[in-house]
């Protein structure tokens, strides 16, 4: 009789077990056809952006949409689709022609999310071409090549890539805040050398492959339990162990330092990101004299802040672009004073809200600014 009952209990525990089970997987599913609350499928997840050589490269096609009214305004809702050819440069490329022409040059443009741009019309390399050509006479066509996080270091192999297949009358490089960071924290221990000890390359970071990696893993399991199993221990455990292994601090922490001499403090740093601009530098000199390379630098607002705000950010990345550009015979722009002038005491209205980028505002500001500057260069 008591074995009879254990049996029975037993399998009413295993029944009760299995039903929730079942519920729990057809909740999963359910969420994720009307949401997804919790993404289980990551179909949008590839390894199209892996890459050796550049740490991560553009997806041939990828489609954005801002969201949230408080920091992107007016821009709340617009959607677009970046599309980029084998080569890393955004498509169309910019043909600013007219049927007579003052002058006429090619220039490639390498830079960050800030050169990305958003839509087709909203980047600092087409607005430059535009205004080069209706405000100076000057016919242009003009390579994109900017990504999202593109550093330095990641700059140098590009162009060892790019420069000989383009082979540009002018290269013009837009460093910023964040490059320093990246270039130290986040790239350099990944930098292939030869052996000559040239960067010829920047392996992809281990957080970000092991992420991808784990969610195309994780849709080859037909259940969707197992999916969040999976999931719950790449977001919970695997990602952040390999975070901890390779911190990367603040982007700013330099700029807003109120060292005197922020320079001497972060030494070592400076030494890392001045070397890669000196490389970059010897890279395109292969194909154009130094006096076409042009280093152009724009501000975050916090730069254009009144002398003694406690919130007002130094300079001394820029200054330290400057001197490395300089010392090789390159060209540098810096647009602080321009838009200082341009964005008239208000410069937070010239940036998202919450964001360090600009708004279509500010980035019109930029390329008003770099235009004017490139029209006293081009020969």
């Amino acid at each position: 009789m008591t074995r009879r009952v254990t049996r029975a209990a037993v399998g009413q525990i295993l029944l009760v077990a299995a039903l929730c089970l079942a519920a729990a997987e057809i909740a999963l599913r359910l969420q994720q056809a009307i949401g997804p609350l919790y993404d289980l499928e990551a179909a949008t997840v590839d390894l199209d952006w892996y890459s050796e050589t550049l740490n991560h490269k553009p997806k041939p096609k990828e489609s954005f949409r801002f969201v949230g009214r408080e920091m992107y305004r007016e821009l709340d809702g617009l959607a677009f689709t970046v599309t980029y050819d084998d080569l890393g440069i955004r498509q169309p490329v910019t043909h600013a022609k007219a049927e007579h022409c003052g002058r006429q040059a090619t220039l490639l443009f390498l830079g960050d999310s800030f050169i990305m741009g958003y839509d087709d019309e909203h980047t600092v390399p087409n607005l430059v071409a535009r205004r080069l050509l209706r405000r100076h006479d000057v016919c242009t066509t003009v390579y994109n090549a900017g990504y999202t996080s593109y550093a330095p270091a990641i700059f140098v192999p590009q162009a060892r890539k790019l420069m000989p297949i383009l082979r540009p009358d002018y290269v013009v490089v837009d460093i910023d805040e964040t490059d320093l960071v990246d270039d130290v924290y986040r790239y350099d221990s990944l930098i292939d050398r030869n052996g000559r000890g040239e960067n010829i390359g920047v392996r992809p970071s281990p957080p970000l492959l092991a992420f991808s990696a784990g969610l195309i893993a994780m849709r080859g399991h037909w259940l969707y339990l197992h999916r969040l199993v999976d999931k719950l221990w790449l977001t919970m455990v695997t990602v952040p162990r390999l975070l901890r292994e390779r911190p990367v601090p603040d982007l700013f922490m330099v700029a807003r330092d109120r060292d005197p001499t922020p320079e001497k403090r972060y030494a070592g740093e400076f030494a890392i990101f001045e070397r890669n601009i000196a490389e970059l530098i010897g890279v395109l000199k292969q194909t154009v004299p130094g006096d076409r390379i042009v280093f152009i630098s724009h501000p975050h607002f916090q730069h254009l802040l009144p002398p003694g705000n406690a919130e007002r950010w130094n300079d001394a990345t820029r200054s330290a672009v400057r001197k490395v550009a300089t010392a090789h015979g390159a060209l540098f722009f810096d647009s602080t004073p321009d838009l200082s002038r341009r964005f008239a005491g208000h410069p937070q209205d010239y940036y998202l809200h919450g964001d360090m980028h600009f708004n279509f505002a500010g980035m019109d500001g930029y390329a008003d600014s770099v235009a004017d500057f490139l029209a006293t260069t081009l020969r």
